[in-house]
C-alpha cells in the first residue's frame, strides 16, 4: 500500500513554496502585463472609434458646408441662365419683328412694282394695238 513518510511532506512543502514563488514571480507579472496590454488596446480602440466618429462628423460638416457654399453659386448660375434665356428671347422677338416689317415692305414694294408694270404693259398694249390697227388700216386702204 501507500506509505506516508516525511519526504512526502517535504515534497508537498516544496510544491507549495514553488507554487507561491511561481505565482509571485511569474503568474502575477504576466497577468499584470496582460491586463495593462488589454487596457492599452481598449484605450487605443476607444481612441480609434472616437477618431472614426470625429472623421465622420467632419466629413458630414464638410459636405454640408460644400452644399451651403454651392447654393448661392447655383442660384446665381440659374439667374444668369434665366437672364440669358430672356435676353435671347428678346433678340429673337426683335429679329422676328424686324423680319415681319421687312417682309411687309418687300411685299408692298413687289405689289407696287407689279401694279406699275401692269399699268405700263396695259399702256404699251393699248399703244401697240392702236399701232397695229393703223398699220392694218394703211395696208387695207
Amino acid at each position: 500500500m501507500i506509505e506516508f513518510n516525511h519526504t512526502i511532506i517535504i515534497q508537498f512543502l516544496n510544491f507549495l513554496v514553488l507554487l507561491f514563488l511561481l505565482n509571485f514571480l511569474l503568474f502575477k507579472p504576466i497577468l499584470n502585463a496582460l491586463k495593462k496590454r488589454q487596457t492599452v488596446i481598449k484605450s487605443l480602440a476607444d481612441k480609434a472609434e472616437g477618431n472614426k466618429q470625429e472623421a465622420e462628423s467632419l466629413g458630414k460638416t464638410y459636405d454640408e458646408s460644400i452644399k451651403e457654399k454651392r447654393k448661392p453659386i447655383m442660384a446665381e448660375r440659374d439667374s444668369f441662365l434665366k437672364e440669358a434665356h430672356s435676353s435671347s428671347m428678346k433678340v429673337i422677338e426683335e429679329a422676328r419683328r424686324e423680319l415681319t416689317e421687312e417682309l411687309a415692305k418687300v411685299k408692298d414694294a413687289v405689289k407696287k412694282e407689279a401694279e406699275k408694270t401692269l399699268q405700263t404693259l396695259t399702256g404699251e398694249s393699248d399703244r401697240l394695238a392702236t399701232e397695229i390697227a393703223q398699220k392694218i388700216m394703211k395696208r387695207g386702204a
